[in-house]
């Protein structure tokens, strides 16, 4: 008898650490990220976060609002289906910047709409931050930053302090290579999309780097993103379609700066 309930005992055990790596994933990478709704919920307690600083002012009903929106349009149009409603603002800064926000949030600077030549080179800087959206880039970069326990607790009304922390991380800290790499590859195919020239992208980093360099500090679309030779020479390689045809955005552009 004690042979028996030995050998059913061993059967057991083996039974049990069977069952265990067959059913529970204890070695694999499990999917512990933010789902589409919780996201955006995040994105709209994070803005309300960035509106209420008095930093912040958001440029309405004017020609550069009116331009950015026209841009935006265009650039929606050909992403297609997307999980995302798009915020896209402009505010009142000098830096020549834009950064994304979670939930399809972006915000564009005044700055960066008076340095661009023109609006496709608005348009090349906005489909590499929608590419930075889609890719999830946002959120990524969140859950490697704070904790889902943290992050769980802003969805569930977590303390103003922490989601300026959060926020100023967000507007503060840059992406990977990696991920500045995929955004640029999206951008360059919705540009396409969106019949406005690839080649733009290049334009605006190369005048950048002309007039700036790469290693001012102060610069912070430099810092969020690099604007190193290898990105700009991908924007220029980049093969167009021979059907491709380029449609003007048909707008005033020095009387859009002027209107900031």
């Amino acid at each position: 008898m004690k042979i028996l309930r030995d050998s059913i005992l061993l059967i057991g055990s083996f039974g049990l650490i069977w069952a265990l790596f067959t059913y529970v994933p204890v070695f694999e990478d499990v999917d512990v990220g933010i789902s589409m709704e919780q996201e955006e919920h995040l994105g709209k307690v994070i803005m309300e976060t960035f509106y209420d600083s008095k930093t912040h002012q958001r440029i309405e009903n004017n020609a550069a609002d009116s331009a950015l929106r026209k841009i935006a349009t265009r650039l929606q149009t050909g992403l297609g289906l997307t999980e995302y409603d798009y915020n896209i603002i402009l505010v009142k800064d000098e830096s020549i910047n834009a950064f994304t926000l979670p939930g399809g949030n972006i915000v564009v600077l005044t700055g960066l709409m008076e340095f661009a030549e023109n609006p496709e080179e608005v348009a090349s800087v906005l489909a590499h931050e929608m590419g930075h959206v889609e890719k999830r880039h946002v959120v990524d970069r969140l859950v490697a930053e704070f904790s889902l326990t943290v992050l769980f607790s802003v969805l569930t009304g977590g303390d103003g302090v922490l989601l300026q922390d959060i926020l100023q991380t967000l507007l503060s800290q840059g992406f990977s290579r990696t991920q500045e790499e995929e955004a640029d590859a999206y951008a360059l195919d919705l540009l396409v999309k969106s019949s406005v020239s690839p080649r733009a992208l290049a334009s605006f980093f190369r005048r950048l780097n002309t007039k700036y360099g790469t290693a001012d500090d102060q610069l912070e679309i430099l810092l969020s993103h690099p604007a190193k030779n290898s990105r700009i020479k991908s924007s220029l390689e980049y093969k167009i379609p021979e059907e491709f045809e380029a449609k003007d955005f048909e707008l005033d552009w020095e009387k859009v700066k002027a209107s900031i």
